[in-house]
């Protein structure tokens, strides 16, 4: 189960494109963080793996999914995140600071906006007092 708040909601919005994205979704509730790698402008989140994940392998092996865009105060432009799939299975999320470095603590506030192709641009809003 994740702990973070911040990437499940990254998640709920990167996971809900098409096919393959909308069956990985079930895979949520079968990772955790594992670790965080800060390279200057961007964080790579790397994720556990629980038993019984593997029913919910995706159809495509390398899936790569993209088109969440991140506004934040604690960001000087925003950012993009790209989440990396390996043998069909959740491997890892990407957050790519478009501006500046990228914070080494979780964003406190943020707005979510789904960007792709036809997406239906839903967003999620969260402030520093919810």
């Amino acid at each position: 189960m994740l702990k973070s708040k911040f990437i499940s909601d990254i998640l709920e919005l990167l996971l809900d494109g098409d096919e393959d994205g909308i069956k990985a979704r079930s895979q949520i509730e079968f990772i955790n963080e594992s670790d965080y790698e800060y390279t200057g402008s961007e964080v790579f989140i790397g994720f556990e793996h629980k038993k019984g994940i593997e029913k919910y392998r995706c159809g495509k092996n390398d899936l790569i999914l993209d088109g969440v865009e991140i506004k934040s105060s604690e960001l000087e432009i925003g950012a993009n995140c790209t989440l990396f799939f390996s043998k069909g299975i959740i491997d890892n999320l990407e957050i790519w600071n478009f501006g500046g470095i990228y914070p080494k603590t979780e964003l406190t506030d943020y707005i979510l906006t789904q960007v792709w192709a036809n997406s239906p641009h839903k967003t999620i809003k969260k402030n520093q007092h919810s």
